[in-house]
């Protein structure tokens, strides 16, 4: 994936190198901020990256690029909010709408981009029910990117869904959580299940779930990165570990289940069936060929 032309910070451009390794733009994703600007920057990379027709994508050189670059391709559609209001909300009229247009295929592209901004003030909760049809059954080759302050305004079922992409820097991460989160690493790695049970256990502590599963998630993709020559951002022995032992398939489902936990926990499911459902998979994932 190039970064020509694009100030993206090192944690973007990690979480960018990944999904390049993974082969696959995930069909939704949420792009976190606390500046429009660099959201939308983002948002226009990954438009120009889902539709482009060079090798090294985005090229920034083919049309298709060129066109999402200058925001005039006309399969990427920048949703603009209803004015009921002063600020104007997305309302279920237009998803409605926007279901039926999805259905419709592409006029230049080999797919279709749908861009919402604010989209934790402008979704209310109807709108993102009728909104969650879609993204649970989406027609092949359609992208969202929803963009946002925070991702924690949107309901639970929509985030579980989407792959969170947090751009302007990476969040501080306590030496505690860190430490936690190494720990499920190695027992990841273990092949004692009990470690990774213990381990686990770490996230009984409300206050700081998110923070241990956000340090897994890069942790999971340091890794990753070294396997495609990349640096190690978070901590160069642990990656260094996952990365003898996981292959990049493998680095990659781990990441993708640590995101849907995420969501979960959100949800408020009971902490000792996540930390069972989540040993299990961890393991499975580490024993499948």
């Amino acid at each position: 994936m190039s970064f020509s032309g694009f100030e993206l910070d090192s944690g973007t451009q990690h979480t960018l190198r990944l999904l390049a390794a993974s082969g696959r733009l995930p069909h939704a994703v949420i792009i976190e901020s606390k500046s429009p600007q660099k959201a939308m920057e983002l948002a226009v990379c990954l438009s120009a990256y889902a539709v482009c027709q060079g090798e090294d994508k985005p090229c920034g050189v083919c049309r298709q690029c060129r066109n999402a670059l200058n925001k005039t391709h006309c399969d990427i559609s920048y949703v603009q909010p209803e004015k009921k209001s002063k600020t104007g909300i997305y309302s279920i009229e237009q998803l409605r709408a926007l279901v039926g247009d999805a259905q419709i295929r592409p006029n230049d592209a080999d797919c279709k981009v749908y861009i919402f901004e604010e989209a934790d003030k402008r979704f209310p909760e109807i709108s993102q029910n009728a909104f969650l049809k879609l993204l649970e059954e989406p027609p092949q080759r359609i992208y969202f990117f929803l963009l946002c302050e925070s991702a924690k305004a949107l309901l639970g079922t929509i985030r579980s869904r989407c792959t969170v992409i947090r751009t302007g820097g990476e969040a501080d991460i306590g030496a505690e959580s860190l430490e936690a989160a190494k720990a499920i690493a190695k027992g990841i790695l273990s092949t004692r299940e009990y470690e990774l049970l213990k381990a686990l256990n770490a996230l009984t502590d409300k206050e700081r779930q998110k923070e241990i599963l956000l340090a897994v998630r890069l942790l999971l993709r340091d890794a990753l990165a070294l396997l495609s020559g990349g640096d190690a951002l978070t901590d160069g022995e642990t990656a260094r570990l996952l990365a003898a032992k996981l292959t990049r398939a493998k680095l990659i489902r781990m990441i993708e289940l640590t995101d849907r936990s995420d969501g979960m926990l959100r949800q408020n499911i009971n902490i000792n069936l996540l930390t069972t459902s989540l040993c299990g998979e961890y393991r499975r994932i580490l024993w499948q060929r």
